[in-house]
């Protein structure tokens, strides 16, 4: 199976969204996989190989059609307006489309800083 992806957020919703490619962490390694869940996505065993590194998961690499971005938005924050709002430390980097249609969010969390951070430096403890 080849991984496809879409640019759903791109096209439908071009005001909320700002592009930019994650920041990648330095020596960084990966430490577990969700294998059923990759068997159900069609993600090819060599994305996880300890030669390449973190690779997509650490903010290393790309795969064909990603195109990374962070959503800005708007809300409620602790019962009051928080007025504009946004992915500061996570990134979007691409919406897989499988052929029967469904479409998952391949999203890195801590992958640096963002227009939408307000405080520390992009990163998340996990």
């Amino acid at each position: 199976m080849t991984l496809s992806f879409t640019t759903h957020w791109r096209d439908e919703l071009p005001d909320f969204y700002t592009s930019l490619l994650p920041t990648p962490l330095d020596n960084a390694r990966l430490i577990w996989r969700n294998a059923p869940l990759a068997q159900q996505l069609g993600v090819p065993d060599a994305l996880f190989a300890p030669e390449n590194g973190a690779g997509v998961w650490g903010g290393e690499a790309l795969l064909p059609g990603m195109s990374p971005l962070a959503q800005v938005y708007s809300g409620h924050q602790f019962g009051a307006w928080a007025g504009q709002l946004g992915d500061g430390r996570g990134i979007l980097l691409g919406e897989q489309q499988l052929a029967d249609g469904r479409r998952y969010d391949w999203h890195l969390k801590g992958a640096g800083l963002t227009p939408y951070s307000r405080m520390g430096d992009g990163r998340a403890v996990l």
